[in-house]
């Protein structure tokens, strides 16, 4: 564990978080859990995370002063060697390396060889899942079939050698030089054919526990090998968790001619107000308990606090922390703070603003700008095999520590609040139903459903692949307009039901690991001008895709048929910004299909005519 890599402090989060397999330079390595951190990792405040997930807070790992001359003894993150069979490519013997074997700053070298050869490690492990990962047994393999001279165990007599007149699994073969036993690994990959040895990489042999699962025989980067638990908060003010103080002129009329106002407005019991604020609620559609809250404030001064939406009952962290960052985001009154400062900007159309603006700003309800976010992001745990509820390993596979590692970083982004009318309406679509069923059924059956659980919430409502693919065309606009590459922004979907109320919106945001966050370019395009340009490009681009229409009438597509019509040319993003990894996306619910009417439709028909319009030169462009 003496051996020193450059990873960067965000990667020991994800990709390169505890359990991960790091491969640099032609070595290979595991990271420990985060019993083996320095002590002199630094915490990392996130109260509201830290209460949800129920520890007393979070560390990173000490970052390098400087990239180029940083100290070779700081402190860093711990690894060991995996697999520890190694082999060499000239001689082709194998060798099992221990970790009183490592020579500081040097590689491993083949003992055998007269001049120096780098040792190189075997690609095969073995996993379970119960998250256990070990080597595969070899010394057992080649003396594994049936009738083979019986051998006494050497770990130094094998060699691993390729027959170039063969392809495929059956042209690699193990041999114990001891006996002349070879066995290739055709068959080396079948399930159920090895017992799990119930440890880690990181444990001694003695550490092991009593393992009851079958272990299966993998490639070492196949993408079973390594599933991280991840998950992330907004630094969320508690001044602002609230909701806003400003009610939309047309919701505060509604309340306002309620009969019911007038005796709530001189009520001090809180239970008899409650009461009457639902009364309120039930009788004006479109009116939440937050507006009425918050109008309470602005009229008669009362310092109560807007009660939050409530999510549905037994929600997942990540469902649970989307509503306080929901509230927040979804404000019309500015706010500043060191960690958070975000300001609405107008969504009135403009005088002279096309019909198609019109339509497109009618979808919209707010839009606000974020000047500087900060975000937490966490690793719980992981799996091996599958993900699924259980058989998570934790960060800290000891069980002796009660915090988690973490990082912070900072950056900028866009949140749009859509019209709850407008989109309740379009979900009562028949067709729009049957379209999300389908896909709702295909998430039952798959084996991700657990892992985005916490996306989706209690069911899957149509608004939410509306929304996310959504969020994935901004994402290919904005960086264009912005220039940001796609790669370095992220987004949240907002769209999980609730039980009073469904939240409707995405947030765009960059963030990097750097303490003065990035530089204002995605901020600016959240101009009403700049933004209202940046959507309708988007929706046009959408409108069209060069696999059409293979792509728009491509049935169940992706990983566990978790797509529709979504492909690389058109909506897939890379996996650093999408939160579900590309999955649950739907391109024809913007823009429309045979039996299904787009939520953005009328839109695009009104540009497209528009544009008919002008080449025809009945109106000026």
């Amino acid at each position: 564990m003496n051996r020193k890599l450059r990873v960067r402090q965000a990667q020991t989060i994800v990709p390169f978080g505890v359990g991960a397999i790091v491969e640099t330079r032609g070595e290979s390595f595991v990271a420990a859990d985060i019993s083996h951190w320095p002590s002199s990792s630094p915490w990392v405040d996130s109260p509201r995370l830290a209460e949800r997930l129920k520890v007393t807070g979070f560390r990173s790992l000490p970052p390098a002063t400087n990239d180029f001359f940083d100290s070779p003894d700081g402190d860093g993150a711990p690894c060991v060697r995996f697999p520890s069979w190694l082999f060499c490519a000239s001689c082709r013997r194998m060798k099992r390396w221990a970790t009183a074997d490592e020579q500081p700053g040097s590689a491993p070298l083949c003992p055998a060889c007269p001049t120096p050869q780098v040792l190189v490690p075997m690609r095969f492990v073995q996993v379970c899942p119960a998250g256990h990962m070990d080597d595969v047994d070899w010394w057992w393999w080649a003396h594994s079939r049936s009738g083979t001279a019986s051998c006494e165990r050497s770990q130094n007599r094998l060699s691993f050698l390729v027959d170039r007149s063969s392809i495929g699994l059956e042209a690699l073969s193990v041999v114990c030089r001891a006996c002349e036993t070879i066995r290739n690994l055709l068959q080396l990959l079948d399930r159920g054919r090895t017992r799990c040895t119930g440890r880690h990489p990181w444990q001694e042999r003695g550490q092991a526990t009593s393992c009851t699962e079958q272990a299966r025989v993998v490639q070492r980067n196949a993408g079973n090998v390594y599933y991280p638990v991840t998950i992330s908060a907004l630094d969320i003010p508690s001044s602002v968790g609230s909701g806003p103080d400003e009610v939309a002129p047309r919701i505060a009329s509604l309340i306002r001619e309620d009969p019911l106002w007038p005796g709530l407005c001189r009520l001090q019991d809180s239970v008899r107000t409650q009461a009457v604020t639902e009364m309120i609620c039930d009788a004006n559609e479109g009116v939440t308990p937050e507006d009425v809250a918050a109008l309470l404030r602005l009229e008669t001064g009362a310092d109560a606090p807007a009660p939050k939406p409530t999510p549905a009952e037994d929600t997942p962290p990540a469902t649970d922390l989307s509503w306080e960052e929901w509230s927040a985001l979804n404000t019309s009154t500015a706010v500043s703070q060191r960690t958070f400062s975000v300001r609405p900007v107008s969504t009135v159309p403009p005088a002279g603003a096309s019909e198609a603006e019109q339509l497109l700003w009618k979808r919209i309800q707010r839009v606000v700008v974020a000047d500087r976010l900060r975000e937490v992001r966490s690793l719980r745990g992981f799996h091996r095999v599958q993900p699924s509820p259980q058989g998570m390993v934790g960060a800290d596979a000891s069980g002796r520590r009660n915090w988690l590692p973490a990082i912070e970083v900072f950056g900028e982004g866009v949140f749009l609040s859509f019209d709850e009318q407008e989109i309740a309406h379009w979900e009562s679509h028949t067709g729009v139903r049957e379209r999300v069923r389908d896909l709702e059924q295909d998430l039952d059956a798959a084996f991700q459903k657990d892992r985005l659980h916490g996306t989706v919430g209690g069911r899957l409502l149509p608004r939410l692949p509306l929304l996310h693919t959504f969020s994935h065309l901004l994402i290919r606009q904005l960086s264009f307009e912005s220039g940001y590459g796609i790669s370095s922004l992220c987004e949240r979907v907002y769209a999980r039901p609730g039980q009073d109320r469904h939240q409707a919106g995405v947030l765009v945001y960059t963030a990097a690991g750097d303490a003065e966050g990035t530089l204002g370019g995605l901020a600016q395009q959240g101009s009403s001008e700049r933004l209202a340009e940046t959507l309708l490009r988007l929706l046009e681009s959408g409108a069209w895709c060069s696999a059409d229409p293979l792509c728009a009438e491509h049935g169940a597509r992706g990983f566990a048929n978790l797509n529709r019509a979504a492909c690389h040319a058109c909506a897939l993003l890379p996996e650093t910004s999408c939160e579900t990894g590309n999955a649950l996306l739907d391109r024809i619910l913007l823009i429309g299909g045979p039996g299904v009417p787009g939520f953005f439709e009328p839109v695009i028909e009104s540009a497209r005519d528009q544009a008919a319009r002008i080449a025809r030169g009945e109106e000026s462009p």
